[in-house]
């Protein structure tokens, strides 16, 4: 239960004034340790996650700390016992734990055994020692997802656990638990109580966990989410789109990975859309992706390169270029075209209406003879300047103007 010295205390500690909170609660009388996400991926070797702290100082007594010691100290969840401490300009959340644990033996094991997964039960102080009560470091090492206890007394405690244990299958998940996932399935219907924007939230975060598509196929496969969404049909897209991501260092994109586990028309893209709730941006760009005209041959060299930039922008182009090419295993070639459209400034028409006033046009007939040079600077890949324009116009554009 016990681990001394277990985890390197600066992938903890944030800053000094975390340190003076420990001291200060420690030295009215209470303690304070690090709990859930923060001690979890310190010890997988994660980037740290958000900071949740816990004491066995009730709301009432860290309020008073707090008031003794000159820190603003504000309610957020008296319902929950929490309330947000503030030292110097880092803020803290810090939850007490239940009144019903005074008197309790261990109110520690007590508090972590109300938690969702074993992996999130673990506990830390400032110097790197951790509190482990339902072996959460052995199932972490192991790649277990397992709920504490009963498993469906843990989710009838929270229906969206069902989401949170997906989630992470999908971060560490190597060895599934099989009565927590066939609580899971039993229980999927308490998931229609679930607002869809929590259920988008989770969704969305197992999409972008190393193993999505291992949990999204038990996600699909067992019925989790059929009530909201059926099954993509492409699901091992998203591991080739992974392959190439992490082999280049790439960000991942919700929405590009949307689009290739899901490779819809703009119909279906619309729906998509309204079930995940997507922003107006997030719509957009996914409807961009549908709607895009572009195959291999528009990135085949510069003057092409130039014309999709143009026409689609370098966000859509990128994307595409990496969809096109899941199949490819030359990642020197898909990485040569990805940094020739960052390189690649945005093509912008040189001529306007003015320029062809002051050289006499009519203006009734403005627009046409922009839409003629535009065509004619498009077919040019874009490259086409103002002077070259002009000259074509001066020189023979009654011809021009008459074949198109």
């Amino acid at each position: 239960m016990f681990h001394q010295n277990y985890i390197n205390p600066e992938k903890l500690v944030v800053n000094e004034d975390i340190l003076r909170l420990f001291k200060l609660i420690e030295k009215h009388g209470g303690i304070l340790r690090f709990v859930g996400g923060a001690v979890r991926d310190a010890i997988a070797g994660f980037p740290r996650s958000d900071i949740d702290l816990v004491t066995d100082l009730s709301p009432s007594e860290l309020s008073d700390m707090c008031d003794d010691e000159g820190l603003k100290c504000i309610p957020i969840g008296i319902q929950f016992f929490t309330m947000g401490v503030i030292v110097n300009s880092s803020f803290f959340k810090i939850t007490s734990l239940s009144p019903e644990e005074d008197n309790i033996k261990d109110e520690w094991k007590t508090d972590a055994s109300k938690r969702d997964l074993t992996i999130n039960a673990v506990y830390a102080d400032e110097k790197g020692n951790v509190f482990d009560y339902y072996n959460g470091i052995k199932d972490l090492e192991n790649g277990v997802i397992k709920f504490i206890g009963k498993p469906e007394v843990t989710i009838n405690a929270d229906y969206i656990r069902i989401m949170r244990f997906f989630r992470f299958c999908a971060m560490f998940g190597k060895n599934i638990d099989r009565k927590s996932l066939k609580a899971c399935i039993k229980n999927k219907s308490l998931l229609r109580k679930i607002s869809a924007d929590k259920i988008k939230e989770e969704l969305f975060k197992i999409m972008m966990a190393p193993y999505a598509v291992r949990a999204l196929e038990l996600i699909f496969d067992n019925g989790i989410l059929d009530f909201m969404i059926a099954k993509p049909q492409n699901l091992n897209n998203m591991e080739k789109l992974d392959n190439i991501i992490n082999e280049l260092g790439l960000e991942k994109d919700i929405i590009r990975r949307i689009f290739v586990i899901f490779m819809p028309d703009s119909k279906r893209a619309n729906r998509i859309a309204d079930i995940f709730r997507l922003s107006k941006e997030q719509k957009e760009q996914l409807l961009n992706l549908c709607n895009s005209k572009l195959t291999l041959d528009n990135f085949k060299d510069s003057v092409s390169i130039n014309k999709s930039i143009y026409r689609y922008g370098k966000n859509i182009c990128k994307n595409m270029w990496l969809i096109l090419n899941l199949e490819n295993n030359d990642r020197n070639k898909i990485s040569s075209v990805l940094n020739t459209l960052d390189s690649t400034n945005i093509p912008t028409f040189p001529i306007t209406g003015k320029h062809l006033i002051k050289l006499g046009v009519d203006t009734k007939f403005i627009g046409l003879y922009i839409d003629v040079l535009k065509k004619e600077w498009f077919d040019s890949g874009c490259l086409l300047s103002k002077d070259e324009l002009i000259k074509k116009y001066t020189n023979n554009f009654n011809t021009l103007f008459m074949e198109k």
